[in-house]
């Protein structure tokens, strides 16, 4: 019988990322960086191996394509109508990562009880908003986002108070750190390499590089 292992946690990798970087520093008293600077640094590593990964299988595949374990689904907050212009925004959990509108956030649409899901906002790039509003849009209406805020336009300008947004995007901060890392193998040890890399390069540590195709050198005879 098969036996499961311990799933990885976000905290369960820092301390693994800790006990590697604090082995290879003699006095461990010397290792000053706190847990909570090093999810910081793997906060980065996680956006840094996702877009790469994204755009790695878009030379191979011919397109982009977002890996679904770093999709998480958000409800967002009540959303609220600016006075001046009309539309309506939210705040996301995250700016989007550096990856076209679509596959940093890849859906955003509406859900009420008894009506079920509704059709799929139009998300478009903000510097478009004003060309968009005089071309025919398919029925949901249409979003674009600015920093942290999704803003959202009902295509027949119809109020949106009280309608729940959720928006689903790639997440790559730590909200909880006892989270569950739903990432394949690969990309976690790439994270793993990238932040214990860095925090040695802090700390000024030299690195072990074997180089094998150099020759042993003068011999005795």
């Amino acid at each position: 019988m098969a036996v499961i292992g311990q799933k990885l946690t976000k905290k369960l990798l820092v301390q693994r990322i800790r006990k590697h970087v604090t082995d290879r520093i003699q006095a461990a008293d010397s290792f000053e960086t706190t847990d909570r600077e090093i999810l910081l640094y793997v906060d980065q590593a996680t956006a840094f191996t996702m877009v790469g990964q994204v755009f790695g299988m878009a030379k191979l595949e011919g397109n982009l394509a977002t890996p679904e374990s770093y999709l998480s689904t958000y409800a967002l907050a009540a959303l609220q109508q600016d006075n001046v212009s009309g539309y309506w925004y939210s705040t996301l959990p995250q700016p989007p990562v550096s990856l076209p509108l679509g596959y940093s956030i890849t859906r955003a649409y509406f859900k009420l009880a008894g009506s079920g899901e509704s059709k799929e906002l139009y998300l478009i790039r903000a510097k478009r908003v004003g060309r968009r509003t005089t071309l025919p849009l398919p029925p949901g209406g249409r979003a674009w986002v600015e920093n942290e805020l999704i803003w959202v336009a009902a295509i027949d300008g119809s109020s949106l108070y009280g309608l729940p947004l959720y928006v689903q995007m790639v997440k790559t901060r730590t909200d909880d750190w006892n989270e569950v890392m739903a990432l394949p193998d690969d990309a976690i040890e790439t994270i793993f390499q990238n932040v214990t890399s860095k925090i040695l390069q802090r700390y000024g540590l030299p690195q072990d590089i074997v180089k094998d195709n150099l020759d042993a050198g003068n011999k005795s005879s």
